[in-house]
C-alpha cells in the first residue's frame, strides 16, 4: 500500500479483488467487470487538505456510474452500493464506464465536479478489474494580488469571476486569498471574464475587465495581478498599466496514489428469503429454517468470529465465541454436530467462507419468546474488518411497530408507522397507543393498514415541541414486542425578535453589537452610510411591545452610494458588500439563517403607511401617484448555501445583488425556487393599524413537499415590495415588531 500525501485527495470507493468467485463464471460468452473508483483533488500548485471520511461517504454514496456498449447505454447505478456485490455480468466484448461524482453547478468555492471515463474489455468466464480514476473536470480559479498593487490603489481591491452573469459569479478579495473557484463551463460559452475593481488612492473608482479566452476544464488557473510601468509613452495610464499574468496547469499528473480495500461483504439468506444480518427479524416460536451466509473479503480472510451467548447452551460447549478461520478439529467436530456447517471455498483462495446455521439450530431458538443476537465479525488481510449483529425476536406478535420517517416528525405533530409481520393475519382493530417517554399514562389513536403497511389514521396532534415520545402498534389488546420513539422537533424562533437590540450608528446594527455572532437581522444601513443615513432604525414611539419596533423607511438617496432611491428593509441574513457603478452602488446580501424546524404560519405586528410611487415600475403594476406597496415574506427551504464565497466561515441560502443601471440583471429572490420547501408572503398596498397601534398579521406557510427538511429561513420585509429594482415611493414606512413562528 502506498502513503497518502495532503497534496492529493483519492478515494476508492470500491476496491478490486483480483480474485474470482466461481459463482461468477462459467456463463457462455459471459465475463464479470469488477469495478474500482478514485477521486482525486489533484491541485499541484497548491496544497490541499485530504478527503474528510463524511466527504468519501458522500461521494460513494452519490456518484453516478454509465456503462456504454459503443455509444449505448447498458448499465446505470447510483452510487457504490447499488452495485452488484458479485461484480458485473456482461457478455464479451468492448465496452466504457464513465463515473461522476460531486456538484456540477455554474460556480462555487466549495462544490467541484469530478469525472474519470476507461475503456475496458470482458473476456468470457474472466474477472475483468475496472480502475477508474475520477479527476476534478472543473474549471479552477485561484487569485493573487501583487505588492506593486498598492502603489496606486488602496488595499480593498477585488476581482469577480464569470463565465456568463447569469451562471454565477465568484468573487475574490483580501478575504478570501486562499480559495479557489470551481466553474462548469456551458457548452455555449468557454471565456472567463475577470473584472478587477479597486479605488486609486485618490479616493477614484477603477475597473479593468480582461478575458481568458478558451478556457479548458479540469485545468487551473492561476490569475496575478500586478501594477508595472511602461517604457513607452502612454499618456492615459501615466506610464503605467494593470498587468493580468496567466498560469495554465493542467489537472493531470498522478504522483501517488492510495487504494482503500472495502470491507468484508455478507450475503444471507433465511430460507429462500434474503436476510439482512443488520436488520431485526421477527420468528415465531417454535419455527426455524437454515441461515446461509456467505463471506467475501477483497483480500484473503484472517479471522471471523462466529458469537452467541446462547452457544453454550444450544451447542453443550463453555465457548460462546468461534474462529471459523482458525479451528481446532475438535472445535469443528463440535460446531457440525451443532449445526454449524463451515465451507472455507478453497477455490477461492481464502477471500470466501460459506457458512449454514441449520434449521435445527435456528429452532432451538424460538422455543420461548425473547430476543437473541448472532454476531459474525470478518476481518481479512487488509484488517479490513465488518461486523454484523442478526437480532432474532421470537414472538407471536401479528403487528411490528417501526421507526416514524424523519420528516412525519414536526414540532406539535407526528404520523406513526408499523407493519404488519409477514405471514400473520391482525385478528383485532388496529390501533397505536402513544405517549411521553417520562409518563406513566398512554393515549390512542387509530391505525389504518395499506397491504403490508399500517399508519395512524391522521397525524397525533397535541404534541410538546423538543419532546421525546414512545408508541407501539397493537393488534386489538396484543402488542407489537417493538416500542419505538421520537422526539418532536424544536419550535425555533428568530433571534431578536422582538427588535429590542440595536447598537451603532451609520450603520445602525439590528444586534448588541457589530460582532458577527452577535448579528441575525441585517439592513441596507451599510449602503446608505456614505450620505450619513439610517434608512432602518429603532423607534420607541410606534412598538407592539417591549422598547422598541424596527422602522423602515423609503429614502431619495441619490446622492451616496446606493442609487437614487432606498427602500427602507430589514432581512435575516447579512449585508455583504456593495459593488460600485460608477457614482451608484449595487448591493449583495446574504439572505438566509439555519433553520431545521417546520413553522405553520408567521405572527408580526406591523403598521405600514405608504406613500405616492415617485419611481415607477410599470411592468410590474407599481404607477407614479398611486400607492407603494410594502411585503413581508417568509420562506423555509433546503438550498445547498454558498459556502464560504462571500464572507469566511458563513453560509447564505440566497445571494440577492441589484444592479443599477441594468435592472434586468438584478438578482432578487424567486419565490418559486425549487428549494423552497413553504413560503408565505403578505403584500401591503394601503394603511395597516391604527395611528398609535400594530396589527397583527398572520402569514401561513404553505408546504410544497412535507417529506423535505429545512435547512434555512429566509425573512424579508420591506417598506417599498420593489426596492431591489430602485421602484417605490420615498416616504412610505414600515413599522415591524415581535415576530413569531407559529407552530
Amino acid at each position: 500500500m502506498m502513503k497518502k500525501i495532503n497534496k492529493y485527495i483519492i478515494l476508492s470507493l470500491l476496491a478490486l479483488t483480483g480474485c474470482q468467485s466461481d459463482e461468477n463464471v462459467g456463463y457462455v460468452g459471459e465475463g464479470t467487470l469488477r469495478l474500482g473508483v478514485q477521486m482525486k483533488n489533484d491541485l499541484q500548485v497548491v496544497v490541499t487538505r485530504s478527503l474528510t471520511a463524511d466527504e468519501e461517504s458522500v461521494l460513494a454514496k452519490d456518484c453516478k456510474i454509465r456503462i456504454y456498449d459503443t455509444d449505448k447505454l447498458i448499465r446505470k447505478y447510483l452510487g457504490m452500493a447499488e452495485l452488484p456485490e458479485e461484480g458485473i455480468t456482461l457478455p464479451s466484448g468492448e465496452y466504457r464506464v464513465r463515473v461522476t461524482a460531486g456538484d456540477s453547478v455554474a460556480a462555487s468555492f466549495t462544490k467541484k465536479f469530478y469525472e474519470g471515463i476507461k475503456s475496458f474489455t470482458v473476456e468470457r468466464s474472466k474477472v475483468t478489474p475496472v480502475d477508474v480514476i475520477c479527476n476534478i473536470a472543473n474549471t479552477v480559479t485561484k487569485v493573487a494580488f501583487g505588492e506593486s498593487l498598492k502603489t496606486v490603489f488602496k488595499e480593498e481591491y477585488a476581482v469577480s469571476i464569470a463565465v456568463k452573469a447569469e451562471n454565477g459569479i465568484l468573487d475574490f478579495n483580501a478575504d478570501n486569498l486562499e480559495a479557489m473557484g470551481y466553474f462548469s463551463l456551458p457548452a455555449d460559452c468557454d471565456t472567463l471574464f475577470c473584472t478587477f475593481s479597486a479605488t486609486d488612492l485618490a479616493g477614484r473608482p477603477y475597473t479593468q475587465v480582461d478575458t481568458i479566452p478558451q478556457a479548458k476544464a479540469a485545468t487551473l488557473y492561476q490569475l496575478t495581478y500586478e501594477y508595472k510601468d511602461l517604457e513607452v509613452e502612454n499618456p492615459d495610464t501615466g506610464g503605467a498599466i494593470l498587468h493580468l499574468q496567466v498560469d495554465a496547469t493542467p489537472l493531470e499528473i498522478i504522483e501517488e496514489e492510495v487504494v482503500y480495500y472495502r470491507r468484508p461483504v455478507f450475503t444471507a439468506k433465511y430460507g429462500d428469503e434474503t436476510l439482512n444480518l443488520d436488520a431485526t427479524s421477527y420468528v415465531a416460536t417454535e419455527s426455524g429454517s437454515d441461515v446461509t451466509i456467505n463471506v467475501i473479503g477483497s483480500s484473503a480472510l484472517q479471522q471471523v468470529l462466529l458469537s452467541s451467548e446462547q452457544f453454550p447452551e444450544f451447542l453443550a460447549t463453555s465457548e460462546n465465541s468461534f474462529d471459523l478461520k482458525n479451528l481446532t478439529e475438535e472445535q469443528k467436530t463440535l460446531l457440525t454436530t451443532g449445526g454449524i456447517l463451515i465451507d472455507e471455498k478453497a477455490e477461492s483462495k481464502g477471500y470466501a467462507l460459506n457458512l449454514t446455521l441449520s434449521a435445527d439450530l435456528i429452532q432451538k431458538y424460538t422455543v420461548n419468546e425473547g430476543s437473541y443476537i448472532i454476531s459474525l465479525t470478518a476481518t481479512d488481510a487488509n484488517n479490513k474488518m465488518r461486523t454484523a449483529n442478526w437480532k432474532m425476536v421470537v414472538s407471536n406478535a401479528t403487528v411490528q411497530t417501526e421507526s416514524v420517517p424523519a420528516y412525519e416528525v414536526w414540532a406539535t405533530k407526528a404520523t406513526l408507522y408499523g407493519t404488519v409481520l409477514p405471514g400473520r393475519e391482525p385478528q383485532g382493530a388496529l390501533a397505536f397507543r402513544y405517549r411521553k417517554a417520562d409518563e406513566q399514562d398512554w393515549k390512542m389513536v387509530d391505525a389504518v393498514r395499506d397491504g403490508q403497511n399500517v399508519r395512524s389514521v391522521s397525524a397525533v396532534t397535541g404534541l410538546l415541541s423538543d419532546t421525546k415520545y414512545e408508541y407501539q402498534l397493537m393488534d386489538g389488546d396484543v402488542l407489537s414486542t417493538v416500542v419505538c420513539t421520537f422526539t418532536t422537533e424544536k419550535a425555533l424562533q428568530l433571534g431578536n425578535s422582538s427588535f429590542e437590540y440595536w447598537s451603532g450608528s451609520v450603520p445602525t446594527y439590528i444586534a448588541p453589537s457589530s460582532a458577527e455572532s452577535d448579528i441575525f437581522w441585517d439592513s441596507g444601513n451599510h449602503g446608505s452610510k456614505s450620505a450619513s443615513v439610517d434608512i432602518t432604525v429603532a423607534d420607541a414611539s410606534i412598538k407592539h411591545s417591549g422598547k422598541y419596533s424596527a422602522k423602515l423607511t423609503s429614502t431619495d438617496a441619490k446622492v451616496f452610494g446606493i442609487g437614487q432611491f432606498a427602500a427602507g428593509n430589514l432581512f435575516a441574513g447579512r449585508y455583504l458588500k456593495t459593488i460600485m457603478d460608477g457614482l451608484k452602488g449595487n448591493g449583495v446580501l446574504g439572505w438566509g439563517r439555519p433553520f431545521t424546524a417546520r413553522p405553520s404560519a408567521l405572527r408580526v405586528y406591523v403598521k405600514y403607511r405608504p406613500k405616492a410611487v415617485t419611481n415607477p415600475l410599470p411592468e410590474q403594476g407599481l404607477v407614479s401617484g398611486e400607492p407603494d406597496q410594502g411585503i413581508i415574506y417568509v420562506a423555509v427551504g433546503d438550498w445547498p448555501g454558498t459556502g464560504g464565497e462571500y464572507i469566511s466561515g458563513y453560509e447564505w441560502a440566497v445571494v440577492a445583488q441589484t444592479d443599477f443601471n441594468h435592472p434586468e440583471n438584478t438578482r432578487t429572490f424567486d419565490p418559486n425556487d425549487e428549494n423552497i420547501i413553504a413560503y408565505g408572503e403578505r403584500v401591503f398596498t394601503g394603511d395597516v393599524g391604527e395611528d398609535a397601534e400594530m396589527a397583527e398579521i398572520i402569514i401561513p406557510l404553505d408546504y410544497r413537499d412535507n417529506t423535505r427538511l429545512p435547512k434555512y429561513i429566509v425573512m424579508v420585509a420591506s417598506s417599498s415590495r420593489y426596492g431591489d429594482y430602485f421602484a417605490g415611493a420615498v416616504g412610505s414606512i414600515m413599522w415591524i415588531d415581535d415576530v413569531e413562528l407559529v407552530y
